[in-house]
């Protein structure tokens, strides 16, 4: 497995995941920034990649838009999307359907009859309810609570402690602020924040890990 993508401090939750897990890691690739790590692999900035093997990558960042650029940047240079890295600790179902490039990451719980797309991540000790669907691509923060039977749209990110009540349909590209109680359906592209959530201004420019609390 390759962890593609170095910048996000999140990496290290990757990299000790995936040491829990028994899965190594063939090398990293830093596609911008200061790669931070834990661990002593090896690190190949992007533009040296000519003459190294490819393999199973994995998008390394919590931001949907980021992750879902590298995981195309991973692709058009030859590497194929690596299997969910799944963290030793998560309790899931039997036969939970999810897709590659995710990450389950620490003291997740997920109920029975869930689908996740490709792509997801979901933080640690986030509780996700039975019969939930992922789009591709989304981010579910720490601690977030998804209560059962909810779909949430491609490339749309939870906050951190946010409660996601039972049956809510949530659309694409939707930014539901950290510790917001969600108790409608919430149409594509909206921010939503506060108890109970409502649609907030979305200035042009801001960005979404200004808006969530960072990664």
């Amino acid at each position: 497995m390759i962890l593609f993508g170095l910048r996000s401090p999140i990496v290290v939750d990757y990299e000790i995941s995936a040491e829990r897990s028994g899965r190594a890691i063939a090398y990293g690739v830093s596609v911008s920034g200061h790669p931070r790590v834990l661990s002593d692999i090896e690190i190949v900035e992007f533009l040296e990649l000519e003459g190294w093997a490819r393999g199973p990558a994995l998008p390394c960042a919590f931001s949907p838009k980021k992750r879902a650029e590298l995981a195309q940047l991973a692709q058009d240079s030859g590497f194929g999307l690596a299997d969910a890295l799944i963290d030793p600790t998560a309790i899931l179902p039997p036969r939970l359907r999810i897709g590659v490039g995710s990450f389950v990451n620490a003291g997740v719980v997920v109920g029975g009859g869930c689908a996740f797309g490709e792509g997801v991540l979901i933080n640690r000790s986030a509780s996700i309810g039975h019969h939930t669907v992922l789009g591709d691509y989304v981010s579910v923060g720490p601690g977030a609570v998804l209560s059962g039977n909810v779909r949430i749209g491609r490339n749309s990110m939870i906050g951190a402690g946010a409660v996601i009540q039972s049956g809510i349909r949530i659309g694409d590209n939707v930014l539901v602020s950290a510790g917001s109680v969600v108790r409608k359906h919430v149409s594509d592209g909206a921010l939503i924040a506060g108890n109970p959530a409502k649609v907030m201004p979305f200035r042009n420019g801001q960005s979404s890990l200004d808006l969530m609390g960072g990664e």
